[in-house]
């Protein structure tokens, strides 16, 4: 159950059909791309690129806008709305198909991608150096999935399950925090972390809800249901740590004068 929980979000170009509207504008350091019907991709003399990209039955709207040696792209397909801006050295990513969901990116090295592989919606928006925020819909069903990350953190909301389902990632300061919904019935994670290697780590695998938080170096709260109509909740503060489950007995350990809590259905502790 503590075991890391790797979240890779697969971006695919798609080429498409169609010819009639599509702007690209280019002004100094900056490019902006829109398109309806058509693709558009613009670069700079410095390699600040946008690109953007339709496919599919509409109506579509992509947009992508960089600056600062970065690079957005925006991908809508089948009736989608996605919109990508990044700036300062920073990479944004959107592809979206039947929803609509945004991608933000700003600081060197940030990288904030959203993917919406059949239909549903979120964003992704990663701010600061190094910054990683990472939004992934893989199902049939859709759902929202939701990453904040600043200051150099990663996040990862990522929506797997057979029916709709919910993930909300925030992590700031080097810290790092995952929301999954995976295997049935849906269900919601959300997951909160601050501090550098905080960790703060939310598994749903049915119709669930799992909630956990991490704050302050060190700490790590592991959350994890897999019984419909369970609801957990995970805090740890100051590098404690704690888990929580619906399978196995609760496990707080309280460090520095943190906090160590879990509230189960096989019990609580803190």
């Amino acid at each position: 159950m503590r075991g890391k929980i790797a979240a890779i979000v697969m971006v695919a170009g798609t080429m498409v059909f169609a010819s009639s509207i599509g702007r690209a504008n280019a002004g100094g350091d900056s490019e902006s791309c829109l398109s309806k019907t058509t693709d558009v991709t613009n670069i700079n003399m410095d390699g600040t690129e946008c690109e953007t990209i339709v496919a599919g039955s509409g109506p579509n709207k992509a947009s992508a806008k960089a600056s600062g040696l970065s690079f957005a792209e925006g991908l809508a397909e089948d009736g989608a709305t996605a919109k990508a801006d990044a700036k300062q050295n920073s990479d944004a990513i959107c592809d979206v198909h039947a929803g609509s969901g945004s991608a933000t990116s700003s600081g060197d090295g940030a990288v904030a991608v959203l993917d919406v592989a059949s239909v549903g919606g979120g964003k992704a928006k990663a701010t600061g150096a190094h910054s990683e925020a990472d939004s992934e819909i893989s199902n049939t069903a859709g759902g929202d999935v939701q990453t904040t990350a600043s200051g150099g953190a990663s996040a990862v909301a990522s929506v797997e399950s057979t029916d709709a389902g919910s993930a909300n990632a925030v992590a700031k300061t080097g810290s790092s925090a995952v929301a999954v919904v995976e295997d049935l019935g849906g269900g919601k994670a959300k997951a909160t972390s601050q501090g550098v290697s905080a960790e703060a780590t939310s598994v749903v695998e049915d119709n669930c809800k799992v909630t956990t938080t991490a704050k302050g170096a060190n700490s790590d709260a592991v959350g994890v249901c897999a019984d419909a109509g369970s609801v957990i909740t995970v805090e740890a503060t100051k590098g404690s740590s704690a888990e929580g489950s619906d399978i196995n007995p609760p496990v707080c350990m309280p460090m520095n004068g943190g906090i160590a809590k879990v509230r189960s259905p096989m019990g609580n502790c803190g």
